[in-house]
């Protein structure tokens, strides 16, 4: 009897017998949310050095409660050059580094650079000067932005796009370029934001440059580090801000690109609920390092 062979399928299992599945390429979202950290205290031996520091802590909470939040004058501010070295080192380890990193250039006859850095408390600010790569002055400021900051994008821009020429390539600029005017036209202090969406349209190379010339580059860069990253940019005509989101990936890729005619952005400016929270931590950092340093006991209210 002849008997023919019987195929039977044999299915492989384990590393290396399946075909390798296709990857979907998608851009990286935000992973990390950055959240408020009571600041790591020190061993501090020196206690004179430590009741300043504290002190300064005290006088800055007082101010802050004293301050109206809602009122939109400028806050309390504190020159800090007049401090010695190991109190203002101890001073700037308790600040800490923020979200919000700000710098203007802004050349004039006393400086002609503001480095910003917001502290771990919401709208505490160090603000310092610079003139050829040296610091001049050194203080802190309460507020819900530093008001150099709307001063330096104003007195750096002009009142008007500038003019441009459209390309055979041009699709949606001229009327971007259109809606600029209309709004520059309607704004006035107080008024809403308007904001132009450049991510949900399309555009081209041509669109692109046309809007980089229109509205130039402005004095001040904010970077915020959040729940991803956004990068403010004042522009050379008076307030048109660019406003762009990142992602937290290495390539850093841009996810949304907006042009907002403003005062400011609201992305840069801190809430008066922030402003009021930031006081009650300052109280709670105070009744902290009394008892972690070991110092006389002080009551606030």
């Amino acid at each position: 009897m002849i008997t023919k062979p019987i195929s039977i399928p044999i299915n492989l299992l384990g590393p290396g017998s399946q075909p390798e599945r296709s990857v979907a390429n998608t851009i990286g979202v935000p992973d990390i949310v950055d959240t408020f950290r009571q600041p790591y205290t020190p061993e501090v031996a020196n206690k004179a050095t430590a009741e300043k520091c504290r002190q300064f802590f005290i006088d800055l909470y007082e101010e802050m409660r004293l301050w109206n939040m809602d009122s939109g004058d400028a806050g309390p501010a504190f020159a800090m050059n007049g401090y010695d070295k190991d109190t203002l080192a101890l001073i700037n380890q308790m600040l800490g580094e923020g979200e919000v990193a700000i710098r203007i250039s802004i050349p004039n006859e006393t400086f002609d650079e503001i480095r910003i850095q917001e502290s771990i408390f919401v709208g505490v600010w160090r603000v310092c000067y610079y003139r050829d790569g040296q610091q001049i002055a050194d203080q802190l400021e309460v507020s819900a932005i530093p008001s150099c900051v709307a001063e330096a994008a104003y007195v750096t821009s002009q009142p008007d796009l500038h003019p441009v020429e459209f390309g055979p390539e041009a699709m949606n600029s001229p009327a971007i370029i259109a809606e600029l005017k209309e709004a520059l036209k309607a704004w006035e202090p107080g008024a809403p934001a308007f904001t132009i969406n450049l991510s949900h349209l399309p555009m081209s190379a041509e669109d692109h440059k046309v809007i980089e010339a229109a509205v130039g580059a402005g004095a001040v860069q904010m970077m915020s580090r959040g729940f991803g990253n956004c990068r403010i940019s004042s522009t050379d005509v008076r307030h048109v801000w660019k406003v762009q989101y990142l992602n937290n990936a290495p390539a850093r890729l841009m996810i949304l690109n907006t042009l907002v005619v403003a005062g400011l952005p609201e992305e840069a400016v801190a809430a008066s609920e922030d402003l009021a929270d930031s006081a009650v931590r300052i109280k709670e950092l105070i009744e902290w390092v009394t008892k972690s340093w070991e110092l006389s006991p002080v009551e606030v209210k």
